[in-house]
Parts: structure tokens; C-alpha cells; sequence
């Protein structure tokens, strides 16, 4: 019993040095330093705080400091547990509200690297349509990345008080700054394969060419994305790229196929001038082949016979025109109809005149180019 009595007090004693000695008060700064951050990062990694249990992001304030230094100073001294951590620092009325400017700091750091990484990209092997979809695409995501998504991992690891004032500084690693980032690169790249298969499987051009166009669009933002996490510090793999490559030349070879097939039918030789004017009016305006349909859109024109009768006010010659749209193999796709009618004070010669005058110039066309537009590949 006289030894644990013993042993008890020579524990107490040791204690009580410990406590008052001069090295266990006087830590140097590092030592602090990594100590609360340590303690900050676990307790926003999961540990059980009241601050945590509540949802809140906001830090309690952890040392008052003396107004001899300034506040901002004091901050300044206080570094990140990792150099090459995004480290932000704020000062404000309350300590919530110095986070969030700390927070704001570290979102213009990213920031920063989405916009260089942005212009290496936009100079490299990415086609002028693709240019311009990066830099929607970019100028979208810096205003998602000034509200900084994942602000919860810009954690606090100091926050100090002076004089009614605030000063926090939060850290993020960098791996948690990638976060967004690799969850939408993998969303854009699921949705790029979705596309270019539909872009193969499809055979309607209409539908082929958008497809491709969003591939294309989705995966130029991919580029910039990947880009972005390269800056970040992350080798993020760009799964799409073989497979976009082998479809871009599929396409190509489409997009240099693709046109207007126009069949022009001689048989019947009484509307052959309205043929060749409803011809003429189509292939100025669209790029029409005059050949065996390959790759494109199959224009049948059917004219019926003029019809011509006398009435009250000379003569009146009526012409109906009908054209269809199809794929090279038949498969329909619209058609359009016009009925054309050209009068003569005097004789048949010239109501027929002016018949193929409203042919060649009149306002019925804009109809069919209502229809014909949508078939155009920009």
C-alpha cells in the first residue's frame, strides 16, 4: 500500500512539473500550426462535434490575439498542413462569414486554373465549333466555380478574434478540389458514348448530325475538363478519345457525302420548263447534285400538266407542283405542294408566260424553304 502511496505521488508531482515547465507553455508556431490543423481537418473529416451534429461549416473561434499585431498578419502566418494545399483566409463580423470569404479565395484559385487551362486548350487541335463550345462552356463554369460546389472541404484550421473582427483560414486539399470536376468528366463521357452510338445506329441525317454535333460539343468539354484536373493535379483518363476519333471520320466522310439529290424526270416533255425552273430555284438556294443519290436527301419534284380555261378576266393557266424528300433507299421523309397560277389578258401564250414567271419567281417557294431548311447540315 506505502508503494502505490508512493508511486501516486511521484506520478502527481511529475505531472505538476510537467505542467509548469517552460517548454510545454512556449510551442513553437509550426507545432501549433499542424496541431489545429490536424484537429480541424479531423473534425470535418468526421469527427463527432457539436458543430458537425448542426450542419455547420462555421468555425468557433479558437485564440484571441492581442491588438498590437494586425489581424491580417496574424493570418498570414498561419500556413497550410500541406504545401501544396488551396489555402484561403477572410476577415469579417462573424467567423461564418470570414469562411465564406476564405472559402471565395480558394474558389479564384481554381478558378484561375480552370481559366489557364482553358487557353491551353482552346490553342490545341480542337476545331473552331469546338472552340466556341469551350468557351461557353467555360465561361458557364466560372460562375459555378466562384460559389465553390464543394465548399465543405475548405476547411477551417485557424480562426482567430481581434477587437470585434474575425479572421479564419481554410485549407482544401486538392483531391477534394477535383471532386466536381471527375464526377462531370465521367457524366460527359457516358454521355458522349451515348451519342456517337446513336450517331451509328441512326440512319435519318437530321438525327445522325445532331448527334454527332452534341458528341462533339460534350466532348470538347471533356478535353477542357481533363485539362483542368491536369492543372489540379490529377491524370484523369479521357476513355472517349479512341472511339470519338474513329466516329469524327465517320462523319467527315458523311458530312462530304451529304446534299440535296435532285431527279430530274425529261418523259414528259409538255412541263419540262417548270422542272427546270423549280431546279433552278432549289439550287440556288440549296446544295443540289444532279446525280445518283449516295449520302443525302432525295428530292422527287412531280408537275402535272398545265391546265388552262378562259374566264371572265382572259386566260388562267394553273400548275400543281409536288415535291418529296426521302433517303437515297426511298424512305420518306415530307412533302410539300404548291399550286401555281399565271393569267393572260389575251391568249393562252401568256398566261402560260406568265405561269413559269411565278414559277421561277413567286412567293409560294418560301413554304417549301420553311421545310427544305431543316434538312440543311450547318
Amino acid at each position: 500500500m506505502k508503494t502505490l502511496k508512493l508511486l501516486y505521488c511521484g506520478c502527481l508531482i511529475s505531472l505538476i512539473g510537467c505542467a509548469g515547465s517552460e517548454p510545454a507553455v512556449k510551442k513553437s508556431n509550426a507545432d501549433e500550426v499542424r496541431a489545429r490543423a490536424e484537429q480541424a481537418y479531423s473534425e470535418m473529416d468526421g469527427g463527432a462535434t457539436s458543430q458537425k451534429s448542426n450542419g455547420q461549416n462555421a468555425p468557433q473561434p479558437q485564440a484571441v490575439v492581442e491588438s498590437g499585431v494586425p489581424l491580417i498578419e496574424m493570418l498570414h502566418s498561419h500556413a497550410c498542413p500541406n504545401a501544396d494545399d488551396l489555402r484561403g483566409q477572410g476577415i469579417a463580423d462573424n467567423a461564418s462569414s470570414a469562411l465564406t470569404i476564405a472559402q471565395k479565395e480558394i474558389a479564384a484559385q481554381i478558378q484561375s486554373v480552370v481559366v489557364a487551362k482553358t487557353e491551353e486548350t482552346r490553342h490545341s487541335n480542337v476545331d473552331v465549333a469546338g472552340n466556341e463550345t469551350l468557351r461557353s462552356s467555360f465561361e458557364s463554369k466560372t460562375q459555378v466555380i466562384t460559389t465553390l460546389q464543394n465548399a465543405q472541404d475548405a476547411k477551417p484550421i485557424i480562426t482567430l478574434t481581434q477587437t470585434g473582427k474575425f479572421g479564419v483560414v481554410a485549407c482544401m486539399q486538392r483531391s477534394d478540389a477535383a471532386k466536381p470536376f471527375i464526377r462531370e468528366a465521367n457524366l460527359l463521357q457516358d454521355s458522349v458514348t451515348l451519342a456517337l452510338k446513336i450517331f451509328e445506329e441512326q440512319k435519318h441525317p437530321i438525327i445522325r448530325n445532331n448527334a454527332f454535333v452534341a458528341a462533339r460539343d460534350m466532348y470538347v468539354q471533356t478535353l477542357s475538363i481533363v485539362s483542368v484536373l491536369d492543372g489540379l493535379g490529377f491524370n484523369q483518363e479521357n476513355r472517349v478519345k479512341e472511339s470519338f476519333e474513329t466516329e469524327q471520320q465517320k462523319y467527315n466522310d458523311f458530312r462530304s457525302q451529304y446534299a440535296f439529290y435532285y431527279q430530274m424526270d425529261e418523259n414528259d416533255a409538255s412541263v419540262l420548263p417548270q422542272r427546270r425552273a423549280v431546279f433552278e430555284r432549289i439550287s440556288a438556294k440549296y446544295p443540289v447534285r444532279a446525280a445518283a443519290c449516295s449520302n443525302g436527301l432525295l428530292l422527287k419534284l412531280d408537275v402535272t400538266s398545265t391546265n388552262c380555261a378562259e374566264g371572265s378576266l382572259g386566260v388562267s393557266c394553273t400548275a400543281d407542283l409536288n415535291l418529296s424528300g426521302s433517303n437515297c433507299e426511298g424512305e420518306p421523309y415530307f412533302s410539300v405542294h404548291a399550286k401555281v397560277k399565271g393569267n393572260g389578258r389575251y391568249d393562252v401564250n401568256e398566261a402560260r408566260e406568265r405561269l413559269n414567271t411565278n414559277i421561277s419567281n413567286g412567293d409560294w417557294f418560301n413554304e417549301w424553304t420553311q421545310e427544305l431548311d431543316k434538312w440543311r447540315l450547318e
